[in-house]
């Protein structure tokens, strides 16, 4: 089946109040902080998160041996999240064109992550048709809710670093905009899940809902942390034969170890839809502005920069005439919100971590980047990424406070 505009509208929401506490394997390091053990399996494990109860896995082994572990660590949570969410596609009109775009979002997958998700579907509890369903649903549901804002910003990228912060470490907050109040129900999923592969490719953590293994945000064992936006506003055209973004993320991560190596690629890439990627490490971050048939690297400026949905102006010449640019007077309403931010005297040179969840605590009319009143429209997941120390603060958008891993705990082999 060919299928086109296989563009994944970012989300994220999960959780899981695991239960039940087993026995610790012998072979791991200590306990990560500000986690609460809740599971062994087959060699992998499962913690939540002390703060908002989110499902944190660490997994070893080859792809299909991982997914085993993820389906044996959260088969109740796995078919609480699939029970729901699929009654609620079906109240909502799928239809077989649906089911058929999911099984053609799988077919797109490299064998990875095909595995991982035959390898849930042996300990989960629900079949690899069922599996499919999952993780596709936050793909499809947003084209399912009636009304949905056109023109609704979605997702932002912010990244701050030398001579702006104090330490002089960087750090990216990422906001991931979508259907938010068809989403709400489902924001305890939110989960990191973090992939040790035995094959001598890197590991790295995606953030997700549970039981979605395409990539949106994540961040590997080397600090390159990667999230990607949609461009379509700039650009709506598609690229039928190009690689879908999430799946092509996955790729990067798992075997890209440096920035340059991702930025490279991504340059080289041809992708199925327009796309902002933003890309980071321990001092560096760009974003990679990706219409369907160019690449145009736009870098930190001062130590600041921020991503929304159109390509920064002025585009390339040679881009005149080909996209959507923005028209004379218009202004996307976060774009004034971050220019203050960015010109406060806080954010030249006093910023710290807590200044970032700070920023991302507010919503635009209060002088932040979080999307809220925009209908069914809104922030649904946030993400600080510190990627000098392996450190990522993460949430469902109104649901809870941050929770925060150290990934040094997770990424042991």
């Amino acid at each position: 089946m060919k299928m086109t505009g296989v563009r994944v509208r970012f989300v994220l929401i999960f959780a899981v109040a695991c239960a039940l506490f087993f026995a610790v394997e012998p072979a791991w390091t200590a306990e990560p902080a500000v986690l609460v053990p809740s599971g062994a399996f087959e060699g992998g494990r499962a913690w939540r998160s002390s703060v908002g109860g989110y499902a944190v896995l660490s997994l070893r082994g080859n792809w299909h041996e991982m997914g085993r572990q993820y389906g044996g660590l959260l088969s109740r949570q796995l078919e609480e999240f699939y029970g729901a969410i699929r009654a609620d596609l079906e109240a909502r009109g799928l239809k077989p064109e649906h089911l058929e775009t999911m099984q053609g979002m799988f077919n797109l997958y490299p064998e990875p992550m095909k595995e991982l998700l035959r390898g849930m579907a042996e300990t989960s509890g629900l079949s690899l048709e069922e599996h499919i369903i999952l993780d596709a649903s936050f793909y499809v549901l947003p084209d399912l809710v009636i009304g949905q804002p056109k023109k609704a910003p979605s997702c932002s990228g912010i990244a701050v670093a030398s001579p702006r912060t104090v330490d002089g470490k960087l750090y990216f907050a990422r906001n991931w905009d979508m259907a938010a109040t068809a989403m709400r129900p489902y924001l305890k999923y939110l989960a990191l899940v973090a992939f040790n592969p035995d094959d001598g490719s890197l590991a790295f953590a995606n953030i997700r809902p549970i039981g979605q293994v395409y990539v949106e945000t994540g961040i590997n064992e080397k600090g390159v942390f990667i999230e990607v936006n949609n461009g379509a506003a700039s650009d709506p055209t598609e690229n039928p034969n190009g690689t879908f973004v999430a799946a092509e993320l996955f790729s990067l991560l798992n075997e890209c170890p440096t920035f340059d190596a991702v930025v490279s690629r991504l340059k080289a890439d041809k992708l199925d839809s327009s796309y902002l990627v933003q890309v980071a490490d321990a001092g560096r971050v760009v974003s990679v502005e990706k219409p369907t048939f160019d690449t145009h690297i736009v870098g930190m400026k001062d130590g600041g920069l921020y991503a929304l949905n159109n390509f920064t102006q002025p585009v390339p010449n040679e881009w005149k005439g080909r996209i959507k640019e923005i028209p004379e007077g218009y202004r996307d309403d976060r774009q004034p919100v971050l220019n203050a931010i960015l010109a406060s005297d806080e954010w030249n040179g006093h910023v710290t971590l807590e200044s970032v969840k700070s920023m991302m605590e507010r919503t635009i009319d209060k002088g932040g980047p979080v999307v809220e009143g925009k209908g069914p429209f809104g922030t649904v997941i946030q993400v600080i990424a510190v990627p000098e120390d392996l450190w990522v603060f993460f949430r469902s958008w109104g649901y809870s406070g941050w929770g925060q891993v150290n990934l040094a705990d997770l990424f042991g082999r």
